[in-house]
């Protein structure tokens, strides 16, 4: 039987006839009776379940062939289960500070075209504004300062 079987297996279908379906629990049987299930906190037992029933699955696998008379390999499984979920309540790796890149020392060489050239030709200095930042030589200029 697949895992997502006996993720299942006791589980009761509820019928809520129109209600919201956010608090109730879906697709959860007879593994939410489990201890470790039990002490998993509520935004981990979806993970936890689907967790559970998988290795319930392999555990049940090693029973059929009789491969493991001593309990060792179901108590592996449990150990593995309790790191998993130990681990995922862990608070993610603080990220590390990236050095930015060495900057380029020649200028970008940029792609020539009608686009780029009409863009020049909107920002360029026209021969009017030329004209009117000339200065003429010897000549004192009025000061913004009003002096």
């Amino acid at each position: 039987m697949p895992a997502c079987n006996v993720q299942l297996l006791g589980a009761k279908k509820k019928i809520l006839a129109g209600f919201s379906t956010a608090t109730s629990q879906f697709r959860v049987g007879y593994v939410e009776q489990t201890e470790v299930f039990q002490t998993t906190p509520p935004t981990l037992k979806m993970r936890a379940c689907r967790l559970v029933a998988a290795k319930s699955t392999l555990a049940a696998h090693v029973d059929s062939i009789r491969g493991d008379p001593s309990d060792k390999q179901g108590r592996a499984y449990r150990e593995e289960i309790r790191k998993n979920i130990k681990k995922w309540q862990e608070p993610p790796p603080a990220k590390q500070p990236k050095p930015l890149p060495v900057p380029d020392s020649e200028p970008k060489k940029k792609r020539g075209g009608r686009r780029l050239r009409k863009v020049k030709e909107r920002y360029a200095i026209t021969d009017m504004r030329k004209l009117a930042n000339r200065m003429q030589f010897g000549v004192p200029e009025e000061s913004s300062m009003g002096k």
